[in-house]
C-alpha cells in the first residue's frame, strides 16, 4: 500500500496501482485543489505575528514532496516552491506569521496544484512517505 495526499494535507492509504489510473488521478487532483483552497483560507485568516507552526508545517511538507518528486530544479514552479519553503522555515523558526508572505504562499500553493499534473504519482508518494516517516 502507498499513501497519497488528501483533504487537510494528510496522507491516506491507497492501492499501489491507483497512481496509474487516470480517473483516480483526477479525483486526487480535485481533493488536492480543495485542500489547497482550505489552506489558503487559513493563511489569509492568520493574524500578523500569530503562532503559525501548526499551519505551516503541512504546507512545507507538501512543497518539499513536490520539489523532491519534480526531478528538475530549474522549472519556474520548483523555484517558487523553494522560495516559499524558505519563507515558511523563517516563520516556523520564529513561530510568528508574517502577512507579507501570504501572497507568496498563495502562489506557491497554486504551483503545487500545477505540479500535481506533471510529477509521477509514484515518486510523489515515495517522497511523501519519506517526509512523513510513513505515519498517516
Amino acid at each position: 500500500m502507498m499513501r497519497c495526499i488528501v483533504k487537510g494535507l494528510k496522507p491516506k492509504r491507497v492501492a499501489r496501482d491507483v497512481g496509474r489510473n487516470p480517473v483516480a488521478q483526477a479525483v486526487a487532483r480535485s481533493i488536492l485543489k480543495q485542500a489547497v483552497l482550505d489552506q489558503k483560507i487559513q493563511l489569509y485568516l492568520l493574524a500578523e505575528d500569530a503562532p503559525c507552526v501548526d499551519a505551516l508545517v503541512p504546507i512545507v511538507m507538501l512543497f518539499t514532496a513536490f520539489i523532491a518528486s519534480a526531478g528538475r530544479d530549474d522549472t519556474r514552479e520548483v523555484r517558487i516552491l523553494k522560495g516559499a519553503v524558505s519563507a515558511c522555515e523563517q516563520m516556523i523558526t520564529n513561530n510568528s506569521y508574517r502577512k507579507t508572505n501570504t501572497t507568496t504562499l498563495d502562489v506557491a500553493l497554486d504551483c503545487a496544484v500545477e505540479l500535481s499534473r506533471q510529477v509521477d504519482p509514484v515518486l510523489f508518494n515515495r517522497a511523501w512517505n519519506e517526509l512523513s516517516g510513513g505515519v498517516p
